[in-house]
């Protein structure tokens, strides 16, 4: 077992390079990153040569099947940092993570399959933390503003909270079948898992010891109300049920940082008034109405199938704001926006600057050995500094 050095082949290998998401990583590290080694990695050679020939990526190919560990093994040998996009994770993830601890490869996705990342947390955290691999999950828009802005939000206030809003004031961005895939991956995981139901729609799904968190009562994920803190009425936000668990396991895992009895909540706003609990009301049945659709297999014809996305990928954005009531009774807010498709286009930025963060290691990084983590604990004030400077702006 080794821990990552110069002396690795690659600083980056692209694995699922073929995927929607694949291509855009390794074409925007090409691009931005000309400085570092990078190689592009799959199972299947004819695609990724084809991905070369059409998209003019000229990167060494290398060859792995994520169901095979002897080739993961090999694979992960050889670089610093490994980026998967192979999904859903719940079924291609696990022998990928293991080849990463057990080779001290620092590992970067953006899974937003929670009982994968729980499972992760059992298996593997403490095998990382010895082989010095930081595995971290949710590298894209699930769940980096949420973790990132959550993490700017008590950088530039030095205070811990007692209440925080995350909420999404606007939100446009297409869908791809890799994301329907796995949403249906996780309702398919949570039926097969022993208690998987309750583990996944516990607010402490991720963190490392459901039993000794605070018992902060109910905690909904999805529901309308009227927001103190941000003066609006409030709809769900369907990523919220995973991002709300990502943001307290970093919050856990920094020894309560953002406050011991913090209760963490993201939804959309849709207004004052009447008018603006309309709008909410409204935006819970569309809410309830996709997560059915996406569930229904008769309806899935007319759906993104996997490897499809969104066209217009410059199009579209998202402007995130965290309000938060510190336990002094000051209320502190921050501002995350950035232009172009949230889940693709920035996606690939936020993906591949998390690579670039772990791959040279710059100075004011977290102070942790390896383990299964968060962006914001993993990564922390370089990999703020890296997305404000490759547009994402954190106000």
């Amino acid at each position: 077992m080794t821990h990552p050095s110069n002396a690795r082949e690659f600083d980056i290998i692209v694995f699922g390079a073929t995927s929607f998401v694949g291509k855009l990583t390794a074409q925007y590290l090409v691009d931005t990153h000309p400085e570092l080694a990078i190689a592009v990695a799959g199972r299947n050679e004819s695609k990724l040569h084809e991905l070369a020939h059409t998209s003019g990526i000229k990167l060494p190919i290398l060859i792995a099947d994520a169901s095979r560990i002897d080739e993961l093994r090999e694979l992960t040998a050889r670089a610093k940092v490994l980026i998967s996009t192979v999904g859903p994770y719940t079924y291609f993830g696990d022998k990928v993570v293991e080849a990463c601890v057990n080779n001290g490869t620092h590992y970067v996705d953006l899974c937003g399959e929670a009982l994968f990342i729980r499972r992760n947390i059992d298996k593997w955290h403490e095998s990382a933390q010895a082989t010095g691999a930081k595995i971290v999950h949710s590298c894209g828009f699930d769940s980096v503003p949420s973790d990132m802005g959550m993490f700017h939000l008590h950088q530039v206030s030095q205070t811990a909270f007692s209440k925080v809003t995350m909420a999404v004031e606007f939100l446009s961005g297409g869908l791809s079948g890799g994301t329907i895939d796995s949403m249906r991956a996780v309702s398919a995981d949570a039926k097969k898992m022993e208690q998987g139901g309750a583990i996944l729609h516990s607010p402490y799904t991720l963190s490392p010891n459901h039993e000794l968190e605070p018992d902060l009562g109910e905690q909904k994920d999805l529901e309308v109300s009227f927001d103190s803190l941000t003066q609006q009425w409030t709809g769900p936000f369907f990523m919220a049920m995973f991002n709300t668990r990502i943001v307290r396991r970093s919050n856990t895992l920094s020894g309560y940082a953002y406050g011991d009895k913090l209760h963490y909540r993201e939804a959309m706003t849709t207004g004052k008034g009447l008018l603006g609990r309309i709008k909410a009301h409204a935006l819970f049945a569309v809410t309830a109405l996709g997560f059915a659709v996406v569930m229904n297999k008769r309806l899935a014809r007319f759906l993104p199938k996997p490897g499809e996305g969104p066209k217009k990928l410059d199009d579209g954005g998202f402007r995130i704001t965290h309000y938060g009531l510190s336990t002094t009774g000051a209320v502190h807010s921050t501002t995350v926006t950035a232009h172009g498709d949230p889940g693709y286009r920035v996606t690939s930025m936020m993906l591949g600057e998390a690579a670039v963060v772990l791959a040279t290691e710059p100075a004011g990084m977290p102070e942790v050995s390896g383990g299964i983590l968060t962006p914001a604990t993993a990564l922390g004030a370089p990999y703020l500094e890296a997305l404000n400077a490759h547009g994402m702006k954190f106000t």
